[in-house]
This record gives C-alpha cells, sequence and structure tokens, in this order.
C-alpha cells in the first residue's frame, strides 16, 4: 500500500511537472515575438549610447586640446610663443621655439601622438610642428603649404570652431589660435576618427558628415538592405558622426528562433519524463541524502558523512568528493585566512608603490631640455634629486615609515617639479618638533602635494601649497594639505561622502590608495576629510600618534 501511494505521489509529480511544461511552452511562444522586438529596440539603444559615447570621448578630447594650444599663447602662460613673435634677439627666438617645441610635444604624447601642432609667425618666417606619428616629409610640407594658405585666405578668430581641412586630399579636423601676429593650431585626421569605431566584423558604415549634410569621410561598403541610421553631432567642430548599420543586426529574424525553441522544449518534456522515470531511485534519492548531510553539515555536525560503495558512478564519485572536502574544510580555514593576510599585504604594497610612467617621461623631457641648453649644473642637481627621491621609493621594506623620512622624499618631489614648473607654485611645510619619528604609511602626504600640482598648476598663474604636520586632542597627529587650486568637483566630494571610490579612468587613484590604506591599517580610528571650495581646498588626515623606537615594525608604539 505504502509503495502504491509513493508510485501514485511520483506519477502526480510527473503529471503536474508536464502539465507546467505545457503551459510554459505555450506562453514563450506568445512571448517570444514580443521579448525579440523588445531586444531589437535595446539592441538600438546600446547601439546610439555607444556612437554617443564615442563622440563623447571626441568632443573632450578636442576640448583639451584647445584648452591646451590657449595655454601656449596666454598672456599668463604663453611667454615662450611670445618672444617668438616679438622678441629681436635671435638667440632667445631660437630658445624659445626649442622650449616651446618641447611643451607642444609633451601635449602630442598625452594625446597618443594622432595630431599635428603648429605654431607659425608668417611675417617673421618661422613655421615648425610637432607631428602625428609615421608622418612622412610630404605629408608634412603638404600641411605646411595648406595651413599657410588656410591663414592667409580666412580670417581666424578663437571663437571658431573646428573646420574641415584637406590635406593630400586626406579630411582633417583644423582649428587655429590668432594672437599677436603669430598663430598656433592642431589637426585630426579624420579618417583616424573614424576608425576607433569602425567594426569591420559589424558591417558597419561610417560618415563624418558637415552642417550640410555633405558626406566628408566614409568607412565601410553601403548597405543594399534596410538600414538604420544615427547622427552624432560633435561639438566644438561643424561636423558630426552618422553610423548605418543593417537593420538585421538589430533586429533578428524570429520565426525560425521560435520554431526551434518549441520544438527544444518539447523534447525536453520527454526527456524529463524518461529520466524521471527511470532515475528516480538512482539518482534523486541519492541527492535528497546528500541534501540532508549537507543541512546537518552546514547546522554543526561536522562528524557527519556519507557512505561510499566505490561502484565509480556519479553520485559515488559526489559522495567521495563531499567526505573529501568535509575532511580538508578545518585546514582550509586556517590557509584561507593566512592567505587573506597575504593578500592584505600584498595590496598594500601596491598601494604604496605608485610611480606613474608620465612621470619618468616628464623627468627624461626635463634632462633632454637642460642637455639643449647644455646646463651643465642643473642637470647634476636634477640628477642628485631624482636619486634621493626614487632610492626611497625603491628601498621601502615596512608598511610604515618616519615622518621624516617621508618628508625628505617630499622635498626632493619638490625640487625635481620646480625644474619642470620653475616659479609657478610655492610651497611651506610646518612640522610641530618632535614629530619627525612618529610612523606614517609611506606617500601620505606626497599623494595629496602630487594631486594638487597636477590639477592645478596649468589653470592658475601661482598655485599655493602648505603642509603642515601637529598634534590634536589625545594621542592624534593631523596632517593638513591646503592648496588654492580650483578645488574639486562636487561629485567627487559626494563620493568620499559616501565612502564610495573615486577611481576612474586612472584619475584619484592616488586619493583612493590613501583612503583604502588608511581603512586598511587603522580603522576606525584615522580618518580623512576633504574641504574643497575654488581657491581654498583643504586636506586633513587624523591619525594615531605612533612612536618609532627602532629600525623593527615590531617597535611601533602608541603616543609620543
Amino acid at each position: 500500500m505504502r509503495k502504491e501511494r509513493k508510485r501514485s505521489i511520483f506519477k502526480k509529480v510527473l503529471w503536474s511537472m508536464g502539465t507546467v511544461m505545457a503551459a510554459a511552452i505555450l506562453i514563450i511562444e506568445i512571448s517570444s515575438l514580443f521579448l525579440i522586438h523588445k531586444d531589437g529596440k535595446r539592441a538600438q539603444e546600446l547601439f546610439e549610447n555607444t556612437i554617443d559615447s564615442y563622440g563623447l570621448f571626441w568632443e573632450n578630447k578636442l576640448n583639451e586640446t584647445s584648452r591646451m594650444m590657449l595655454s601656449f599663447v596666454s598672456i599668463e602662460t604663453g611667454s615662450l610663443y611670445g618672444q617668438l613673435c616679438s622678441s629681436d634677439d635671435k638667440l632667445t627666438v631660437e630658445t624659445a621655439k626649442l622650449q616651446l617645441r618641447s611643451q607642444i610635444a609633451n601635449m602630442n604624447s598625452r594625446q597618443g601622438y594622432e595630431l599635428t601642432t603648429f605654431v607659425c609667425v608668417p611675417e617673421r618666417n618661422i613655421y615648425f610642428s610637432v607631428d602625428e606619428k609615421d608622418t612622412s616629409y610630404l605629408r608634412w610640407q603638404s600641411i605646411k603649404e595648406n595651413v599657410l594658405a588656410y591663414i592667409s585666405n580666412n580670417m581666424i578668430a578663437s571663437a571658431d570652431k573646428w573646420n574641415v581641412l584637406y590635406v593630400q586630399d586626406t579630411p582633417c579636423l583644423l582649428k587655429i589660435y590668432h594672437m599677436e601676429n603669430g598663430y598656433i593650431g592642431s589637426l585630426y585626421s579624420i579618417n583616424h576618427i573614424l576608425e576607433g569605431l569602425y567594426d569591420k566584423e559589424e558591417n558597419w558604415v561610417l560618415e563624418m558628415v558637415d552642417n550640410a549634410g555633405n558626406t566628408v569621410a566614409q568607412k565601410g561598403t553601403p548597405h543594399r538592405e534596410a538600414t538604420i541610421s544615427y547622427d552624432k553631432v560633435l561639438d566644438y567642430t561643424n561636423v558630426g558622426i552618422r553610423v548605418t548599420v543593417g537593420s538585421a543586426r538589430l533586429y533578428s529574424s524570429k520565426g525560425t528562433g521560435v520554431l526551434i525553441l518549441m520544438g527544444a522544449m518539447l523534447f525536453a518534456v520527454l526527456l524529463i519524463f524518461m529520466v524521471l522515470g527511470r532515475q528516480s531511485r538512482n539518482v534523486f534519492e541519492p541527492l535528497e541524502l546528500l541534501r540532508t548531510t549537507m543541512e546537518n553539515y552546514s547546522g554543526g555536525d561536522m562528524d557527519v558523512r556519507l557512505p561510499v560503495v566505490n561502484d565509480n558512478s556519479q553520485i559515488d564519485n559526489l559522495y567521495q568528493t563531499y567526505n573529501s572536502m568535509a575532511d580538508q574544510i578545518e585546514h582550509l580555514k586556517i590557509q584561507v585566512y593566512e592567505k587573506e593576510l597575504e593578500k592584505q599585504r600584498i595590496n598594500s604594497n601596491y598601494l604604496r608603490i605608485q610611480i606613474k610612467p608620465h612621470f619618468y617621461t616628464n623627468i627624461l623631457n626635463l634632462f633632454y631640455g637642460m642637455a639643449q641648453m647644455k646646463d651643465c649644473a642643473s642637470i647634476q642637481k636634477l640628477a642628485l634629486a631624482c636619486g634621493r627621491y626614487f632610492r626611497y621609493l625603491l628601498g621601502q621594506k615596512g608598511t610604515f615609515v618616519l615622518l621624516g623620512e617621508e618628508l625628505k622624499c617630499l622635498d626632493s618631489y619638490m625640487e625635481i617639479q620646480r625644474y619642470r614648473y620653475q616659479d609657478r607654485f610655492e610651497a611651506k611645510i610646518f612640522v610641530e618638533p618632535g614629530l619627525e619619528k612618529q610612523a606614517v604609511l609611506p606617500l601620505l602626504i606626497q599623494t595629496f602635494f602630487e594631486n594638487s600640482l597636477k590639477h592645478n598648476i596649468m589653470r592658475i598663474p601661482l598655485l599655493q601649497i602648505e603642509v603642515a604636520v601637529t598634534t590634536v586632542e589625545t594621542e592624534k597627529m593631523q596632517i593638513t594639505v591646503k592648496d588654492n587650486g580650483i578645488g574639486f568637483k562636487q561629485e567627487i566630494l559626494e563620493k568620499l561622502e559616501r565612502n564610495e571610490s573615486i577611481e576612474k579612468g586612472g584619475e584619484h587613484i592616488g586619493i583612493q590608495n590613501v583612503k583604502e590604506r588608511i581603512r586598511v591599517f587603522f580603522g576606525e580610528t584615522a580618518d580623512m576629510r576633504i574641504e574643497s571650495a575654488p581657491g581654498n581646498t583643504v586636506v586633513t588626515l587624523l591619525l594615531p600618534l605612533m612612536i618609532w623606537n627602532g629600525e623593527s615594525e615590531n617597535e611601533i608604539t602608541s603616543g609620543r
């Protein structure tokens, strides 16, 4: 009687599952058409968002290039350009030309050598340029001729947008600024702009069109079937990007997919009935035993094990695996804990040593410029400063360093940057007597000093940075870094307030690292605050006092 009842229940389960599966097939058939159409719409939205994002990327790039060109010719920062335009001393003119070319090369390097930037003073017969990579002499000569012709035939105004200029029948985007009796401008190849978005496998057709809708450049073969087009007008220019794609790429055929899906579901129903009928005892009951055993194990019964018959079946192998897993869990607990500690240690080392490639490049450019000027004394001083700085970075072995050593490293860093920016920034450092032997995390102060220099040095006439280290409250050390720069964006401050990551595309990674390191090593005993407004930004670090009594980290104690 019990067996019959058990079989009856099993048949009911099978019948219920079959009914559910049949109803599911009908629902899927009805909803498939709607879902396919909806997915097509979503694909089109993603398609348009991709184009918008790419257009925004180039808008930002063109705007950044314009801003850098203005910095080269402005009254505050364009002294070299002014010497080119007005100085009667030949040596001064040649020196200004070399230094300005070096600054333009730095800008082109940051832009990936994707553009040509030129300086022209026609009445003084001055013309030089820093070209995009792989530029031939013929192309250089053609650029020069076309630029000079454009300048002579057009009135140049600062409010002009990026216009189309043909160089050897190749369309380019051109922007020129006219200051005093000279000109500075940049060109981007339109074909290069389109190549960044072109996907040959997707069979896209890309066009750069002017305001009248005329095609300036094109990538890809036009479609013969029905198509969908999307236009993205590029701000700061007189052109836009048009992308055309076949409708079939976004809206796939639906009839065949529905039939295949229905057939697969019917076959699955039959297969389920067969498998359930023949494997209920061989699969479901052993799995139920495994489930029950695992629940007991998770409930605290660490000694529970499953019977093994060594018949080499999958269930038997599963039982053996479970037993082996249970035997090793306690050992794994210790190993996982140790690995987590090591992971935190490695992460700490990674966060501590942040040497950015562009910093090396800037230093090499400084040496190059000094070598051109034959300024051997400055080269020697800069080499000594670089030696002290990198010896400190690469020589760190522990988690903490002396505050005094950290400030010496900051002095070396400031000395390097003074050779680069000359008198464009002032720095003041105050340390309360007796704090030099306090233990701090490496590169804690320099991170904010470098951030202030990077984001403000080219935006204000004189950057002033003040660093102060004092004691506050009880057993607390306060580090403040204050500047008169443009301040943090409100979005960054709000993310910091919500304890969210502010790192994006490599920006603010140093500040994010400091935040994470303070959290890992000090927990709630330390705090980081940023108060920012244009002209007054103050970063405050509140850390526990930890005196370094010797050479080992084990000899660090709280207090003074």
